[in-house]
């Protein structure tokens, strides 16, 4: 008998819902903020505003939604449910069924992002309320990163620290990259040997991967780390927030680094990219500069992974910006034809995913939607698997 999943994805921004049995999907649902309101979208539908406290409960919604259909009802319809989990510390780099330690260690480590622990640890505490006696297996986001070299994953730190205090580079959006290289690597011709993938969102990363392993992550300890993302610094240096410190408690730093920096700090404007590309048209020169602070951010990652990498097949965009913005796409590429890079104005304008938009004769630069949730279902599958 197919066994029926319900897959949970919540991130920093958005919330996102599908129902498979066995490998077909029935229902998908995203929740998220748009611009200055909430919506949904279900699958095949239209987006529609929904209250803020829709989006507050939006496992609810999605729930009753799908009772109404002929898969489900009270007390029957879903054999589990599978979860992403963004968390540093290496017991989180595997999948695994969520039980009492599992929670334990959750709520140990869920000061260090308060983006995205404090929100999975009530999106489980609302499944184990809704669907008591139901397995719930943790999916991790970081699992993908395991085989990055040490050089690449240690901080340079005494090693009775690192190894003591759980710190090292995690990296993260795995679940994503892991999507992404099945696409790629199920076509008749494969998965380019050297690939630099920027996953482009709220969160947004950038990694370099050979053969279909990452190699190096911009994402650190914390999701925190890497490019300037929408409310979060991106790199910054260590003697600056020891400095910043001073004046400030841990609590009170870690709130501006993750929720008041970003786009929405340099643009002084909004933290969501289309907000600032309709201010930049208008002539808005905060939204200007945090544009091209996040194209050059990105820019950078992509320069160093070609030279970790020793050249690159081909460049991958993929995330909610990644897919959907052809302007941000030109913004990044206009200064990478030293890469051989130039893109064909035509076929990046109407991208859809898994098409190549560099011009003729160029190097691969290629859009794809990478699927979390089909990810997140697959791989609940094989755990539960191997449970017997």
């Amino acid at each position: 008998m197919e066994k029926n999943i319900l897959v949970i994805n919540i991130g920093s921004s958005s919330k996102k819902y599908s129902f498979y049995s066995g490998n077909i999907l029935i229902l998908g649902g995203h929740f998220e903020r748009d611009k200055d309101r909430f919506v949904v979208t279900y699958e095949g539908e239209e987006s529609r505003e929904i209250s803020q406290e829709t989006f507050t409960e939006s496992l609810v919604s999605f729930y009753e939604t799908l009772k109404s259909t002929v898969y489900i009802h009270d007390g029957w319809g879903v054999s589990a449910v599978g979860i992403r989990i963004v968390a540093p510390g290496d017991y989180f780099t595997n999948d695994q069924l969520v039980d009492d330690v599992f929670i334990k260690h959750l709520k140990r480590v869920a000061l260090e992002d308060k983006a995205h622990i404090p929100p999975l640890l009530k999106e489980i505490t609302k499944v184990k309320e809704l669907l008591s006696s139901i397995p719930i297996v943790a999916i991790s986001d970081s699992a993908f990163h395991s085989t990055m070299h040490p050089f690449a994953k240690d901080y340079a730190l005494p090693r009775e620290i690192g190894s003591k205090e759980d710190v090292r580079r995690f990296g993260y959006h795995g679940i994503s990259l892991s999507s992404i290289v099945t696409k790629l690597s199920s076509r008749p011709w494969g998965l380019e040997k050297r690939a630099i993938i920027c996953h482009l969102g709220s969160g947004a990363s950038v990694t370099a991967v050979e053969e279909g392993r990452s190699v190096d992550t911009s994402m650190g300890y914390s999701p925190l780390e890497g490019l300037v993302m929408s409310t979060r610094s991106g790199n910054i240096d260590v003697g600056a927030v020891l400095h910043l410190m001073k004046k400030r408690t841990i609590d009170e730093l870690q709130e501006i680094l993750y929720t008041k920096c970003g786009l929405l700090a340099v643009s002084g404007l909004s933290d969501d990219m289309r907000v600032l590309i309709d201010a930049e048209k208008g002539g808005h020169g905060g939204a200007h500069l945090a544009i091209e602070t996040f194209a050059h951010t990105i820019r950078k990652y992509i320069g160093m992974y070609t030279s970790v990498l020793g050249g690159v097949d081909v460049l991958i965009f993929s995330g909610t910006i990644g897919e959907r913005s052809f302007i941000l796409r030109e913004r990044i590429c206009q200064h990478l034809a030293w890469l051989g890079v130039r893109l064909d104005t035509e076929k990046n304008i109407h991208a859809k995913s898994g098409d190549y938009i560099g011009a003729e004769g160029t190097m691969g630069v290629c859009v794809i939607h990478s699927d979390e949730d089909m990810e997140i279902m697959r791989k609940t599958h094989a755990l539960l698997a191997s449970q017997g």
